[in-house]
Formats: structure tokens, sequence, C-alpha cells
């Protein structure tokens, strides 16, 4: 699983590079408007799940390094946070049948 997410976080990076390329390369109409549209696309799925991320902010404490991680790599950065946020879930319902058990005693 590491590998496939290390293999498509270099396959969003050379996206990007494209992407750059098409905005800064040297013949805009050698590429056309297909990589913007599509580069646009993708950065503002990555913006909303940096929302996402912002909304378990303070449960996970994500840094401004994860932040930049989600807008560049977008839910292949994401996995760590969800895997935590599972666990801090389970943590959570683990307490409360404690003290529902507790309360009930």
């Amino acid at each position: 699983m590491k590998l496939l997410n290390l293999a498509m976080k270099l396959i969003m990076l050379l996206f990007w590079a494209g992407v750059i390329y098409a905005l800064a390369g040297p013949d805009f109409k050698e590429v056309g408007l297909m990589p913007l549209i599509l580069g646009a696309i993708v950065l503002v799925m990555h913006i909303l799940q940096i929302l996402m991320l912002k909304r378990v902010a303070n449960i996970l404490n994500p840094s401004t390094q994860d932040y930049l991680g989600v807008l560049v790599f977008g839910s292949f950065a994401m996995h760590k946070h969800r895997a935590r946020l599972k666990e801090v879930m389970e943590e959570n319902k683990q307490k409360n049948a404690q003290r529902k058990q507790q309360q009930e005693k």
C-alpha cells in the first residue's frame, strides 16, 4: 500500500509539472487548454480536501506541511490523517462505553 501511495504521489508531481509547463511553457498553443482545465479541477478538489482537514483540525492538529501535502497530493496525503482520525474515534467510543458502564453501576 505504501509503495502504491508513493507511486501515485510521483504521478501527481508529474501532473503538476505538466500544469506548470502549460502555464509557463514556451508555446501555449502547443499544449492547449486541457492541462489548465484539469489542473483547475484537481486544485478545487484538493482545496475541498483541505477544508475537510480543517474541520477536524482540533482533533488531528495538522501542521502547515500537512496542508501543503494535501494541496499537492490530495487524497494520497490524506491517508495518514484518515487513519489517525479513525484511531481517535475508536478511543472516544471506548471512553464513552466505559463512562456509560460506570454510570449504570
